[in-house]
């Protein structure tokens, strides 16, 4: 969806090292790596977690689509 960004390979390196600390610490405490998306279709989640939770977050691309940011994230 429109409104989203790419990262330059400079801007890629610095993210990814700052990210390896951060899972690191976290795998050191316990932790388990996990990947999910940011925001999902809204028919998608409401379909996961019922029509009304108050857990989601909407959100309405340029386009016209309905997109829903996952609670958890």
């Amino acid at each position: 969806p429109q409104g989203t960004r790419d990262y330059s390979p400079k801007q890629m390196a610095i993210r990814e090292k700052v990210f390896n600390a951060i899972i690191t610490c976290f795998k050191r405490h316990g932790a388990e790596v996990i990947d999910t998306p940011v925001f999902e279709l809204k028919e998608t989640l409401t379909g996961k977690y019922g029509e009304d939770s108050k857990l989601i977050y909407d959100l309405k691309d340029q386009g016209g689509e309905l997109l829903s940011l996952r609670y958890d994230l």
